[in-house]
């Protein structure tokens, strides 16, 4: 009987000390997911601190560099150019070489053709330098959704996803106000554009430092491996025949066009409203903070709903009379449409990149299908202010550029309902559907 109680004595305890060093494990674990987590926020910030402090400079550069506003606006599509095309292969090397690398690269390179952008003598080299910037800029999108695949389940992707996305609301509202006060500060547009440059290659030192790869990826399934392995080309034709990445692809170039333009000509929106240039800008700058608590408050609500589609339908719904609103009201009451356009666009641009997440079949290529979807996706992004503009020059007025913008996101709505859902209840809604009919 002693050795008995001895040998149970001795499997409790070591029961205990599995269970113990486990729980140690799976607390250290959690830690390092938010510290990358972390790391994923400042990294999106800092990418709209280089790409938008170019829009607050410009005038400055225009005026030394002898430019012309076609000019100007070249050098900033050059980033643009750049995201549009490299975001697919960003996104393919990212599932092959891992979140760390092709983030640390990518941000060195940030880092470097941010302070070149400082240096620049004339229009070709600004116009070079800022290409090297998209390039690095470009990795960005496809990496934040395979952080969160690598780190988070199912369960809180969608917060996951917001907190990393959050982080270039955060930019836009800090290049907004800060970078007028750097420029008194620092006395020249180089110097400041040297500032953001270093700070970036700050962060690269820290991600290098500190980063790391998961052991294990929360979303894998067997054979997963095995698509991994096979070429990028048979990887990159399959994700083109999935109607479901298509789908999610118009509702990112509908979101992302959507704000982004409404972003850049809204001031003059309201300044033709007779509204100041300052009071413009404060009103432009709900924006931001629309997209801020999207990015918090969708993708949370959505986890604990269990659900991405109902969202989608909602928010489509009603972004389309706030923008209309947002571009039209002459009235104080502008203020409320206008934070109403950030949240509706970017709560569904937040889900968008939350779903790849969830389908089993791209588990081992969620970089590379979010770079596909933001790749194409940014075209929207790229066309519409010039048409807008266009539209503007044509009819002497932003009335019908508004009302297009609306149109645009009400097929947010449309392509909503076509979507399948990818929350963790769709198979018992499935299995209640089944039942009822």
């Amino acid at each position: 009987m002693g050795i008995i109680s001895q040998r149970v004595r001795l499997k409790r305890e070591t029961t205990d000390t599995s269970k113990s060093t486990g729980h140690e494990d799976g607390s250290r674990s959690t830690r390092v997911a938010w510290l990358m987590l972390i790391l994923a926020l400042l990294t999106s910030l800092t990418m709209h601190l280089l790409l938008f402090s170019y829009s607050q400079l410009k005038e400055l550069i225009i005026l030394e560099m002898h430019l012309t506003y076609a000019e100007a606006g070249f050098i900033f599509s050059m980033s643009i150019l750049a995201l549009v095309v490299l975001r697919i292969p960003w996104g393919i090397l990212t599932d092959r070489i891992g979140v760390r690398l092709a983030s640390g690269l990518a941000l060195t390179l940030l880092g470097i053709s941010g302070v070149l952008r400082g240096l620049a003598t004339n229009y070709e080299t600004l116009l070079l330098f800022q290409l090297f910037l998209g390039v690095g800029l470009a990795a960005i999108m496809p990496f934040l959704p395979k952080l969160v695949a690598s780190w988070f389940p199912t369960e809180k992707a969608g917060l996951a996803m917001g907190v990393s996305i959050s982080g270039y609301a955060i930019g836009d509202v800090i290049v907004l106000s800060a970078t007028p006060y750097l420029l008194t500060s620092l006395g020249s547009w180089r110097n400041v554009l040297y500032m953001y440059g270093a700070w970036t290659l700050v962060l690269a030192a820290v991600w290098w430092t500190l980063a790391k790869e998961p052991s294990q990826e929360y979303r894998t399934e067997p054979g997963s491996k095995a698509r991994h392995r096979s070429g990028w080309l048979e990887n990159l034709a399959g994700l083109l025949k999935m109607k479901q990445l298509w789908l999610l692809t118009g509702l990112y170039l509908c979101a992302g066009a959507c704000y982004d333009t409404i972003l850049v000509w809204l001031p003059s929106m309201l300044e033709a409203e007779d509204f100041s240039p300052t009071t413009a800008g404060l009103i432009t700058s709900m924006l931001p903070l629309g997209f801020l608590v999207a990015s918090f408050a969708v993708g949370t609500l959505s986890d604990r709903a269990g659900l991405r589609k109902p969202f989608i339908l909602v928010l489509g719904l009603v972004s389309g009379p706030a923008i209309y609103a947002a571009g039209t009201l002459a009235t104080p009451a502008v203020w409320f449409p206008t934070f109403v356009t950030g949240l509706c666009t970017i709560g569904v641009l937040t889900l968008v990149l939350t779903m790849p997440l969830e389908l089993p079949q791209i588990s081992a290529s969620v970089a590379s299908a979010v770079g596909l979807i933001s790749s194409i996706g940014s075209i929207g992004s790229f066309l519409m202010p010039t048409v807008v503009g266009q539209i503007r020059d044509v009819t002497g007025s932003f009335h019908w550029s508004v009302f297009l913008l609306a149109i645009l996101s009400e097929f947010m709505l449309i392509l909503g309902l076509l979507i399948t859902e990818t929350g963790r209840k769709k198979v018992k809604l499935q299995a209640q559907m089944t039942t009822t009919f």
